[in-house]
């Protein structure tokens, strides 16, 4: 009994111990050295093809980062070398104009020249290709889930029997939803493969978000293996982690050489939308 008791008094002393020895540190990073971060996607859409460049920021920092002005941007398909043309209305975006599309299968290269350097470099440049495959994507539904009270969004497509992987995102009225990497849907086809999804629940929408008269759009995009890890990387790295059990952190790939940061993707893209009836949770 004394023993259980002396053990119980030394466990109350270490806990107290260890709550009583805390003080708070100020963590001074090296914020000198900063780099070019890269967000450029190419899509088979007919439509501008859009590449945003900025500078990486503070790793405590809540605000937009830096755009990069006054750069030269060209986009070579393999056969023509476009100029891209800079955004007045939008710091750090850069567009090509309409009549340019991706084609499956097809390599690309983003040559990007600087008005002054950043990071070592006053040109970077991204090489990626765009995968080849042949799913088809029919509709989409909106289902009411009155237990968490929102809306997802089911998906009735068919996969090919070939290894893919795929990134979903939503728009409302036009409008981007999913536009952090928390809320896009990056996926492969393991589940699926060679079959019908079936209404597979894809996105879910929160019941704040939608309105009656609403157009729900899904955009369902075949991406490339090394842009699906680096989304898991990204999305790794920017949630919450466990410091007791995690592993040490590792840099997310990209494929911006001369030591860039960010992905320039090329994807296939397809799309289904559907209005939001009267009653909707009716459905």
């Amino acid at each position: 009994m004394k023993n259980i008791q002396k053990y119980i008094l030394l466990i109350t002393v270490i806990v107290f111990s260890a709550s009583s020895c805390s003080e708070r540190y100020d963590i001074k990073l090296d914020e000198s050295f900063i780099r070019l971060v890269v967000d450029g996607i190419v899509t088979t859409d007919t439509t501008h093809q859009l590449v945003r460049i900025t500078t990486s920021t503070s790793y405590f920092s809540n605000l937009e980062p830096p755009a990069v002005l006054g750069a030269t941007l060209y986009l070579d398909n393999g056969t023509e070398k476009i100029l891209l043309k800079e955004d007045p209305k939008n710091a750090g975006y850069y567009y090509t104009p309409t009549e340019i599309y991706g084609i499956p299968g097809s390599s690309y290269e983003l040559d990007i020249n600087l008005k002054e350097k950043i990071g070592n470099s006053d040109r970077y440049v991204a090489y990626t290709q765009m995968p080849t495959t042949y799913f088809t994507m029919d509709s989409i539904v909106l289902e009411y889930q009155q237990a968490f009270d929102f809306y997802l969004i089911k998906l009735y497509a068919f996969d090919p029997p070939t290894t893919d992987f795929y990134k979903f995102d939503a728009l409302i009225n036009g409008i981007i939803l999913t536009d952090t990497a928390s809320r896009s849907l990056i996926v492969d086809d393991r589940f699926f493969n060679g079959n019908n999804t079936n209404g597979l629940g894809v996105m879910f929408l929160r019941s704040t978000e939608v309105n009656t008269g609403d157009t729900i759009t899904l955009l369902m995009s075949a991406i490339s293996s090394d842009y699906y890890d680096f989304f898991v990387e990204l999305r790794t790295e920017a949630g919450q982690g466990n410091p007791l059990f995690s592993g040490p952190p590792a840099n997310i790939r990209s494929n911006i050489l001369e030591g860039g940061l960010g992905y320039f993707a090329a994807n296939i893209t397809k799309k289904a939308s559907i209005i939001v009836p009267n009653n909707p949770k009716d459905n």
